[in-house]
C-alpha cells in the first residue's frame, strides 16, 4: 500500500462527489468544482491527488512514490495487482463488473 493514501485522511468522501449529466466532479475547500471526470472512480482518485497535494501530503513520501501518484490514472492502469488501484477500489467500492470495465 502506498503511504500517500495512508496520510491523506477524508472525511465525507460521499459528500465531496457530484454526478451531473453522465460525469463525476469533486468539490473542496480550495475548488467549488473540479473535474470532469468520467467515472466515480476516477473523481475520487482525483480528490484525493488533489488533498496529497494541497496539504503538502507528497512531502513526507519518497520522491519515486509520489511521482507514482501523481502520474497514477485508474482509467489506463494496466498493472493486473496495482496496489494504488485496489486501494482506490477499496476507499470507494465498486461492483466487479465495474472494476473490469475500469481495467479494460
Amino acid at each position: 500500500m502506498l503511504d500517500i493514501l495512508a496520510q491523506v485522511r477524508l472525511l465525507d468522501i460521499e459528500d465531496r462527489l457530484v454526478y451531473r449529466k453522465g460525469q463525476w466532479f469533486i468539490r473542496t475547500r480550495e475548488i467549488q468544482e473540479g473535474g470532469p471526470f468520467d467515472s466515480r472512480l476516477e473523481a475520487v482518485e482525483g480528490l484525493f491527488r488533489h488533498v496529497a497535494v494541497c496539504t503538502g501530503r507528497l512531502n513526507h513520501c519518497d520522491h519515486k512514490s509520489a511521482l507514482a501518484f501523481i502520474r497514477h490514472s485508474v482509467r489506463t492502469c494496466t498493472e493486473p495487482s496495482c496496489e494504488l488501484c485496489a486501494d482506490l477500489m477499496a476507499v470507494l467500492p465498486f461492483e466487479p463488473a465495474v472494476q473490469s470495465q475500469l481495467k479494460a
